[in-house]
């Protein structure tokens, strides 16, 4: 019998986030103010039969689990409307030009609407630690396919304000849920 040896990668920290939009003009949002996300695969759930005489069990008929999507809940420590806007499905509120851009609002989907999303990838990138504390590489976690869902917000007093964003994740039949990718050093 072959034993095979493991590749062990101390994964730690949420080092950076980019919203990557899937239109025409697809743009690149980074910030690395996330400090918490999870992943949760979708599961349609499998079936068993079971044919049963009295004491015997003759036969079973099982289907098994199918992943069909993925679900990102992410927490950032600052707000940044323009996550905001992409993830809950409004419109920005801004005043100037290019260079003066001044965002000034915000406007949320109204109530009761049918809110058209625009598609995106979401990429998490984490860091691979060595015993003496010093990086080795990065992780990058891309999620294709995705949709914002409304955003909820916590408020305390005395504690900054975290919004809490909910991004489903759904790609076509055939495709990874998600890609997994080791680097030595974060893309410029």
């Amino acid at each position: 019998m072959a034993i095979e040896k493991l590749t062990e990668k101390p994964i730690v920290n949420i080092v950076r986030v980019e919203i990557v939009t899937e239109e025409d003009s697809a743009k690149t949002y980074r910030f690395d103010t996330a400090s918490e996300a999870t992943y949760a695969p979708v599961v349609s759930q499998g079936n068993e039969t079971i044919l049963r005489i009295k004491n015997t069990i003759l036969a079973t008929d099982k289907t098994e689990d199918i992943q069909y999507g993925s679900d990102i809940n992410l927490s950032q420590v600052v707000m940044v409307p323009e996550v905001l806007a992409i993830v809950d499905g409004g419109t920005l509120v801004t005043t100037g030009e290019s260079e003066t851009l001044k965002v000034t609002g915000y406007n949320p989907p109204s109530v009761g609407t049918v809110v058209n999303r625009v598609k995106f990838t979401t990429k998490i990138y984490t860091e691979e630690k060595d015993a003496d504390g010093e990086t080795l590489g990065y992780q990058c976690f891309a999620f294709k396919g995705c949709k914002g869902k409304p955003v909820s917000f916590n408020f305390k007093d005395g504690e900054f304000m975290a919004p809490q964003y909910t991004i489903s994740s759904r790609v076509k039949k055939g495709t990874a849920p998600y890609n997994l990718t080791f680097l030595e050093e974060l893309p410029v």
